[in-house]
């Protein structure tokens, strides 16, 4: 009887560990089928709400906006409304010939840095744009960031052959780029960006929020912004925020763009 059964048992085994493969395979699909339609929608909506019948060039502005936001979908974690706010910003600056560089700290695959660093192209004034990253992943969590953020250390393990894929596809030139690898208390103290347009940061916790705002915030030119990814979603870094600006005495109003994007404008002296 053993014999017997043991085929079968084998076979039993077999058929749910296929089971479990397809059922994992269709949720994946399930999920993405889900996101890709959220996606879109919020495109659509965007592009509706950015253009005016009184204004007709707005409907191809708007539509330029949106293809640029479309094409670099897998290769952010960033959505669409805080794309759609990173281009208006890099709009802005370029119109208001502010001067200074694009820093992200926290690139992933390189989604959002390409959607900023393909408006340098369209400035008046010359930008290059810094990138850093560590790409191994969120770095271990203090206290501050809160009971659920140990189980993210890891998480959003960015690909460098990934970050320059999508820069080539929107062919922007390596020249302007600078691609700094390590983790930030390393890479930090050896670089140094005299002007800042626009700081983004998605960097999710408190220790590395405080190092971007310490290292590069006197290097934001008055006038320029400083994007927080995560300010809602993340105590650590409204916490890091919240400590800096009170400690610097910074008067500011914080925008909201979604439920956990925020940004600043540096005030003028």
């Amino acid at each position: 009887m053993d014999a017997a059964a043991s085929p079968r048992s084998r076979w039993g085994q077999l058929l749910q560990r296929i089971r479990a493969r397809v059922s994992y395979q269709a949720s994946i699909f399930a999920a993405s089928v889900s996101f890709y339609s959220l996606y879109c929608r919020n495109l659509t909506g965007y592009y509706l709400q950015n253009v005016h019948p009184s204004h007709p060039m707005s409907f191809l502005n708007s539509f330029r906006m949106m293809r640029l936001v479309y094409r670099v979908r897998g290769y952010t974690a960033v959505f669409v409304p805080r794309l759609v706010a990173l281009y208006k910003l890099s709009e802005e600056i370029n119109q208001r010939s502010l001067p200074g560089d694009i820093v992200e700290c926290g690139v992933y695959n390189g989604g959002s840095a390409a959607i900023m660093a393909s408006l340098c192209e369209k400035s008046p004034v010359s930008r290059n744009v810094w990138l850093f990253d560590s790409f191994e992943g969120l770095p271990k969590p203090t206290d501050k960031d809160g009971a659920e953020a140990p189980a993210y250390e890891g998480w959003c393990h960015g690909d460098l052959s990934k970050v320059k894929e999508v820069l080539r596809k929107l062919r922007v030139p390596e020249s302007r780029v600078h691609i700094v690898k390590g983790w930030f208390q390393d890479t930090f103290p050896k670089v140094e960006i005299p002007k800042i347009a626009i700081l983004h940061i998605d960097a999710d916790w408190y220790e590395s929020v405080k190092l971007c705002l310490e290292k590069f915030y006197d290097s934001v030119q008055p006038g320029g912004y400083i994007v927080l990814d995560d300010y809602g979603d993340w105590e650590g870094c409204r916490i890091a925020t919240d400590e800096f600006l009170k400690r610097r005495a910074i008067d500011v109003k914080l925008i909201q763009v979604d439920y956990t994007g925020f940004y600043f404008q540096k005030p003028h002296k």
